[in-house]
């Protein structure tokens, strides 16, 4: 069992813990399957739109995932599309982030061979409890919201209600308290967003259960997860610039060699890429020392030099362009992955530390009959001994 001071001091071992492959392929197998969603989504409803709705959207965006928030003049089905995909990413981040909460915890209790199979089969008998604290909390937002809707409503009735907008004016000091407990309720839904995959793999908590310890802890602890969760997020400003110019570099320097010895060819091939991915990588040549080997360095697919190629040559050059996309798809996600990974991580760490500040109670001494398997797939050499003592002759 790891020996945690139970202070700020360990919010800082989640950049170590988080560099893990276990919980790095986690994390990065859920954002491969969630940007595959959203893609499929996004393209089947461009499909829908028809026209030139697809070739516009391929030519300005490709294979970049575009938020639904900010106006690209898209038709509404699309939009649909991207809020749909967003939907599936929400839940496939926050299964993940339990899987990776329940290695972690079970890593900090001294099983640093907990598999991600376990961690699944855990996800499978306690996701109720990930989705259900998060549904619970918001239907009882809207139940607080159904008054003052109901009291706009009636309002509008001719003659009466200007009446009845008048007489409800004087509960204004209940609704006020109303008001209060609202504004209670969405800091519990946001800080519910940082904690219930912890809350669930640390405690083992069923719905209600998780709802009531978001509740404990920001009512007993609200300085500490504000602190805890500044040196969090100070941690990743750390962390991440460190992890983005190795992996970078790492992959310069493996296509170094090819960048010197088939100079032409590796710029086709860049120039490929960073269309297939809707010219992003049109800012990597501007970091440093990445902009002096020029590994990175583009042009336009459709130059005079991508002319003169044979059509066996352009087979073999596009085949290489795809396999360099999707190898920089899979760097941007290793990127992405590590950074889910410290906030999974460093937030599970967080609640073992409020949970021992709030009651004293220290979760990683818990005793755990081996929750890992639900309750319908638990080890056959359990059910075999079960079996054998019933069956055993009365003496």
């Amino acid at each position: 069992m790891s020996e945690l001071h139970f202070d700020f001091r360990d919010v800082f071992r989640a950049g170590r813990y988080g560099f893990s492959s276990k919980k790095l392929t986690v994390h990065l197998l859920g954002l491969a399957l969630a940007y595959l969603i959203y893609e499929v989504f996004v393209y089947i409803s461009l499909l829908i739109v028809g026209g030139s709705a697809l070739k516009d959207f391929w030519n300005e965006y490709a294979l970049i995932p575009v938020c639904p928030i900010v106006d690209y003049e898209l038709k509404p089905v699309t939009v649909g599309a991207m809020w749909l995909g967003l939907l599936v990413f929400f839940v496939i981040f926050f299964s993940t982030s339990t899987m990776v909460s329940k290695i972690t915890i079970q890593q900090l209790r001294g099983d640093s061979f907990f598999s991600m199979k376990e961690a699944a089969l855990f996800l499978k008998k306690r996701w109720k409890a990930v989705f259900g604290a998060f549904i619970g909390i918001i239907i009882v937002l809207v139940l607080c919201m159904l008054g003052p809707i109901v009291v706009g409503l009636l309002g509008k009735i001719p003659w009466a209600g200007k009446v009845i907008v008048t007489l409800s004016s004087l509960l204004m000091p209940f609704a006020f308290f109303l008001g209060l407990l609202m504004v209670y309720l969405l800091v519990i839904l946001s800080v519910s967003l940082l904690f219930v995959p912890a809350v669930v793999a640390a405690a083992d908590t069923d719905t209600f259960e998780t709802i009531y310890q978001h509740f404990s802890i920001v009512w007993n602890q609200p300085w500490r997860i504000v602190v805890y969760e500044f040196l969090l997020v100070g941690l990743k400003l750390i962390c991440i610039p460190v992890w983005i110019i190795s992996s970078l570099l790492g992959l310069s320097l493996v296509m170094l060699p090819i960048r010197y010895l088939l100079p032409e060819d590796m710029i086709l091939f860049m120039g490929n890429a960073n269309k297939w991915l809707g010219k992003l990588m049109d800012e990597i040549p501007a970091l440093p020392l990445l902009r002096d080997l020029g590994v990175f360095d583009t042009i336009a697919p459709s130059t005079a030099a991508s002319t003169q190629l044979s059509a066996f040559d352009t087979f073999f050059v596009a085949l290489t362009s795809v396999f360099i996309t999707l190898s920089l798809l899979f760097v941007a996600g290793l990127i992405l992955a590590y950074l889910f990974s410290i906030a999974s991580v460093g937030n599970t760490i967080i609640y073992v530390i409020l949970r021992r500040r709030c009651d004293g109670e220290n979760l990683l001494e818990a005793d755990e009959e081996d929750d890992s398997f639900p309750d319908d797939e638990a080890p056959q050499e359990k059910e075999a001994s079960e079996e054998s003592v019933e069956k055993k002759p009365d003496a």
